[in-house]
């Protein structure tokens, strides 16, 4: 009995010894998250307070185009570089990082400048009816995007690197600046949707301009035309793949803004927002387990894959449901008693964390199998059929309709990703 106690006891302490710079690393990644979401919930009643459910409303929906915009802005050039970062030398590790930047500068304000227009022109000819002003919001939303390119690459940098207290200390930078900003010019200075995007954009610029003072030795470096020719075709199917993400992540916003109310709009995006706290704990389940799926399908152990996955959804589950049974409490808390109407939409809302997390899973299994082809495919139908769904939804039920379409959305990618991958398996071809 003691010889069996001993021998836990060891491999315990092996196991700790041999995870404990892991365990460090992610603590300090999680720490740049959680402290910025803890004092954004703090001072969210106060926020509340200051905003009506129109600022929600505009707010809500011009962000709700960064899912569809963002890739464009950005176009997945950080992924190309975390691909590059271990196959290069230092030197050439240098070259790439020095080109991405200035093409994270130039081509990304060019391409904001170029969906400016495109959504001035979406407002003012197709969406005409709309109660939500383009000037300035419209603007300042859209030109907060590409100030965080650099900001961006310098976080991989940090993190491919393992310097994870130089990560903690930017992103938490950035996190706490945002605070500020929104408690100045939403709280004190009651600018409403004006000042919670205008808090956004100045806290991204003063960002963007520390990254450039940061890194200005490479603004003289001539950038490689074929490192941005290589970096755009690598990142094309990851961009379009992203911004069909757009229809289960902000298409139900925009609907609902032309066939709601710009009031019920508002109570929705507060639903959305408390709801979107959950995200902390989903993705930290999942980069938790990623690398025991993936090792799993490479192994051919699909029994041990399998578990995995319900031992994720199995966690989440049970955050879910002690959110669902606190969540009366916690929207009346959360916003002063102001928004408790928006109680029901956090509710559903939160269930789709619980389906994103099937979906994602299974699409990583997916991934891991080499069927990479399959995941745009899926997206490209499975969008088509989330359109279809979200409007009939939202006409019929309005925002809970909307809520409910979110929650649906993923199933129907789940269940387009095992009809494709089953269907390349049985016709025995690699789509």
């Amino acid at each position: 009995m003691d010889g069996g106690r001993r021998k836990c006891g060891y491999i315990m302490r092996k196991f700790i010894k041999a995870n404990r710079e892991k365990a460090f690393h992610l603590f300090i990644y999680l720490g740049g998250s959680i402290i910025p979401m803890v004092i954004s919930i703090a001072v969210n009643p106060l926020v509340a307070l200051n905003m009506s459910p129109d600022d929600y409303a505009i707010v809500g929906y011009y962000t709700a185009f960064n899912p569809l915009f963002m890739p464009l802005i950005n176009f997945y050039l950080i992924h190309y570089y975390t691909k590059k970062f271990f196959e290069l030398e230092p030197d050439d590790r240098i070259h790439l990082k020095a080109s991405l930047f200035q093409i994270l500068i130039y081509f990304s304000i060019a391409m904001s400048i170029v969906i400016v227009g495109i959504l001035f022109l979406y407002h003012f000819y197709i969406n005409e009816g709309s109660e939500i002003k383009f000037f300035p919001y419209g603007v300042l939303s859209i030109m907060s995007m590409p100030l965080l390119g650099v900001f961006s690459l310098m976080l991989a940098e940090y993190r491919m690197e393992r310097r994870s207290v130089a990560f903690f200390g930017l992103s938490l930078a950035h996190g706490i600046l945002s605070i500020i900003l929104t408690i100045f010019l939403v709280i004190i200075y009651k600018k409403g949707a004006f000042g919670k995007l205008l808090a956004i954009f100045i806290g991204n610029l003063i960002v963007f301009v520390y990254c450039i003072l940061k890194n200005k030795e490479f603004l003289s470096r001539k950038y490689d035309k074929k490192i941005l020719r290589n970096a755009l075709i690598f990142s094309l199917p990851l961009v379009l793949a992203a911004m069909l993400s757009f229809f289960s992540s902000g298409f139900d916003k925009i609907i609902l803004e032309r066939f709601g109310t710009v009031q019920e709009l508002g109570f929705y995006v507060v639903g959305v927002q408390i709801a979107g706290f959950l995200t902390v704990f989903s993705t930290s389940i999942d980069n938790t387990f990623q690398p025991d799926i993936f090792k799993s399908v490479v192994d051919k152990d699909y029994r041990k894959c399998f578990k995995v996955i319900v031992i994720k959804i199995g966690l989440l589950t049970t955050i879910i449901t002690v959110f669902i049974f606190s969540a009366p409490w916690l929207v009346s808390v959360l916003t002063a008693k102001r928004y408790e109407a928006s109680t029901p939409f956090a509710i559903i809302l939160s269930l789709s964390a619980i389906t994103s997390m099937i979906y994602h899973s299974f699409s990583q299994v997916t991934i891991a199998l080499g069927l990479t082809k399959i995941t745009l495919l899926n997206k490209i139908g499975g969008s088509i059929v989330c359109i279809i769904l979200f409007i009939y939804f939202i006409k019929h039920w309005g925002a809970l309709g909307a809520a409910w379409a979110v929650v649906g959305s993923f199933i129907i990618y789940f269940l387009g990703n095992v009809m494709l991958v089953v269907l390349s398996k049985r016709l025995r071809i690699l789509i």
